[in-house]
């Protein structure tokens, strides 16, 4: 009985456990920088992210869409993404992404010269 309660656990191992996906995967090592003006904030789990517009010299707009960590992640830091207000003008600095106009958020710099860093241990 005992061989057969085991077998059933680990069977059923793989539907219990989800795994994560790496930011390996969805980004490179290469640093850019992006200006422009915060559209949306998403404060949530498991990721956090902001839509930057980016307007060029032409006047062309790009929507970058830059991730970070978790909702839990950031408030167990004692960080709050209630400083990144929309309609602020900002220089988001991190790891380009694999997709167009993707990026993960190392740092923000706001107009002020205040910076953003959502994972001070990492950086």
């Amino acid at each position: 009985m005992k061989k057969i309660l085991l077998i059933a656990v680990l069977l059923s191992a793989p539907f219990l456990i989800s795994a994560h996906h790496s930011t390996a995967a969805n980004f490179t090592q290469e640093i850019i920088s992006v200006e422009g003006t915060i559209e949306r904030v998403r404060f949530q789990n498991p990721h956090s992210s902001v839509l930057i517009k980016n307007t060029d010299d032409q006047g062309e707009e790009t929507f970058w869409l830059i991730e970070s960590v978790g909702r839990t992640t950031l408030e167990r830091q004692g960080v709050s993404f209630d400083i990144l207000e929309v309609g602020s003008v900002v220089k988001a600095s991190g790891r380009k992404g694999r997709r167009e106009f993707t990026m993960y958020l190392r740092d923000i710099e706001f107009e002020d010269g205040a910076v953003f860093v959502p994972e001070p241990d990492l950086y």
